[in-house]
């Protein structure tokens, strides 16, 4: 039981940067926000989000029509990245912290990594 709780501990520290930026970006695409439309690298981050083909013209490909489900959408984001935090907060305070600072490190450096590798054949 104490290897699950570690590993669940880390694995949250790894993947909580990745999270954080779907769910913030989600909702500026959600809500259509006009000045990341107008900010090239907020527009990168929302065809990373998307995963659709990074040289579309169109960043939204649908639009969402209920605003009943936009509202869901950005409460749902918005508690992912409160339990998100406080996950973090768990981690440090009952893992190893050098260990939990180094997984949440990793967790931000391996995507950039990636990103900054393959970056040359998206611009």
């Amino acid at each position: 039981m104490t290897f699950i709780r570690r590993a669940h501990l880390y694995l949250g520290c790894f993947f909580a940067p990745m999270l954080v930026f779907f769910s913030v970006s989600g909702i500026w695409q959600v809500y259509g926000i006009q000045w990341a439309d107008q900010n090239k690298l907020l527009r990168l981050l929302s065809t990373i989000h998307m995963g659709h083909n990074l040289h579309s013209k169109d960043p939204h490909p649908f639009t969402l029509t209920s605003p009943y489900l936009e509202f869901f959408v950005a409460v749902m984001a918005a508690s992912l990245v409160l339990n998100i935090i406080l996950g973090v907060v768990m981690a440090f305070r009952f893992g190893r912290g050098t260990l939990a600072l180094a997984s949440l490190a990793a967790g931000v450096l391996v995507p950039v990594v990636i990103i900054l590798l393959f970056a040359h054949t998206v611009v």
